[in-house]
C-alpha cells in the first residue's frame, strides 16, 4: 500500500522565515563597466545586496521583511499567499532552510570590487587627467 504524499510545508518557524526577509529582482549579468558601476551603486545603499543564484542568474536584493510574517516566523496568509510565494521554495530541495540560494553574495561595494579584481575584470572607468 502506497502512503499518501503529504504536501511540503517548510519549517518557517525554525529558520526565521528567511525567504520572507527580502525581495529580489533579477538583473542582467553585468558585462560592461556601466553595469559593474550600477551594481557598485546599488551596494552603496543600506539594506541592498546583490547575489548570483545557483543558476548563475544575477539579482539585486532589498532587505525588507514581509508584512505578513508573524512573530513566530510563519506566514499569516499562508493559505492565501501570492503565487510567487507558492512557487518559491515549494520543496525540501528548494527551501532556504535546507540550502542557501546564493552562489555569490555581495553585501558591500568593497566585496563586489574584490570579486571583480579576483576574476581579472577591468571594471574601473578611467578618471580624467590621470
Amino acid at each position: 500500500m502506497n502512503k499518501p504524499i503529504k504536501p511540503f510545508r517548510p519549517p518557517c518557524g525554525d529558520c526565521g522565515g528567511r525567504c520572507c526577509q527580502y525581495t529580489a529582482i533579477e538583473i542582467d549579468r553585468p558585462v560592461s563597466k556601466t553595469a559593474y558601476d550600477n551594481i557598485r551603486w546599488y551596494l552603496c545603499h543600506t539594506d541592498v545586496h546583490v547575489f548570483v543564484d545557483h543558476d548563475r542568474k544575477w539579482h539585486v536584493e532589498f532587505r525588507s521583511r514581509c508584512e505578513n510574517l508573524a512573530v513566530d516566523h510563519t506566514c499569516r496568509i499562508y493559505d492565501d499567499r501570492p503565487q510567487l510565494c507558492r512557487n518559491h521554495g515549494n520543496a525540501e530541495d528548494e527551501c532556504e532552510y535546507y540550502d542557501s540560494p546564493y552562489l555569490h553574495y555581495f553585501s558591500s561595494r568593497e566585496e563586489f570590487e574584490h570579486y571583480l579584481c579576483s576574476k581579472g575584470v577591468d571594471w574601473r572607468f578611467k578618471q580624467p587627467g590621470k
